[in-house]
């Protein structure tokens, strides 16, 4: 599975960044971090290289500072999905359609209620995983109840203490590692219209979940499969195996995606063909053309000719 995150995320997790940071630039493109996210047209980025970014950043700020830019981000992260995003009563379903999880519980008992986060990531990320999303996940509720009540403990599945000690956290919500699952838990004051309730977000096929993930770089990064594979966290033989079974290949997502940018750029800012080309990686105008051809069965010129008369 490649894990994706509304674009929002990254773009907000940049602005607060920079707020922070002298120069956040030389972080975020060792992130490789997709950059100019506000003026495309792309629905998500890859989460990977968004907490790459806030592993930058917590090896460069001080630990409280570091902690100040998740909650900040996180904030204005669950407050734009509260503003913006659509959905009945603005519940948990879709907050899950917006972040990195399988699902999310509420679970209750007659003293708490759990918020339970089933996160697709196993390996050293997940600390910082956790940490982002249980922030993201708290204030969206605040969003929603904003007499919500601090948190009473939280979990995190992530084993290790010193990773935690790192931070200087000295929270008076306890801290529970090594757990089933990462939650957050409340009081019973807090208010769902459904207690016990799960929601499960609607998965993508992996075609989708590859161009969702790989549509912020085109046009400003030519990545070959390999260098695709190691941003999302995710081997080429994995990639094209996964592929293969949906009869799909890394090249034809590619090349959807190079026509799709190219005819935006041709219309929205009159690029020359020769200058989307070059901006897109081909070896030269020629091998463009021929690709646009085999996608749409004419030139570019002649597409771009049939636009402009209408």
């Amino acid at each position: 599975m490649i894990t994706l995150i509304n674009k929002h995320a990254a773009i907000i997790l940049i602005e607060t960044l920079q707020n922070q940071v002298v120069d956040a630039w030389p972080l975020i493109n060792r992130a490789q971090v997709p950059i100019y996210l506000d003026t495309s047209p792309v629905k998500w980025t890859n989460f990977r290289s968004l907490l790459n970014l806030l592993e930058e950043s917590r090896d460069t700020l001080p630990a409280l500072e570091f902690i100040k830019l998740i909650q900040n981000s996180a904030l204005k992260f669950a407050e734009y999905v509260h503003s913006h995003i659509d959905g009945e009563a603005k519940s948990l379903s879709v907050l899950v359609e917006q972040i990195p999880v399988r699902s999310i519980s509420v679970n209750t008992t007659t003293d708490k209620v759990s918020i339970e986060l089933a996160i697709p990531i196993e390996d050293e990320s997940l600390f910082l995983a956790e940490l982002y999303l249980l922030a993201v996940t708290h204030f969206y509720l605040k969003a929603n109840q904003p007499n919500l009540d601090e948190p009473i403990q939280y979990h995190l599945k992530f084993p290790q203490a010193a990773e935690l000690n790192k931070l200087q956290a000295n929270s008076r919500t306890p801290q529970f590692l090594g757990q089933n699952q990462t939650a957050v838990f409340y009081r019973t004051t807090l208010e769902f219209e459904t207690f016990n309730q799960r929601y499960k977000k609607e998965e993508l096929s992996y075609s989708q979940q590859v161009l969702s993930a790989l549509e912020g770089y085109i046009g400003r990064e030519n990545l070959t499969i390999e260098q695709f594979g190691e941003i999302v966290g995710v081997s080429e033989r994995t990639i094209q195996r996964h592929l293969k079974s949906e009869g799909m290949t890394f090249r034809k997502i590619k090349e959807s995606l190079n026509v799709a940018f190219a005819k935006r750029v041709m219309i929205q800012r009159d690029a020359s063909i020769s200058d989307v080309s070059e901006h897109l990686g081909y070896a030269d105008t020629s091998q463009f053309i021929r690709a646009f051809k085999k996608s749409e069965n004419i030139t570019p010129y002649q597409w771009l000719k049939g636009m402009r008369s209408e």
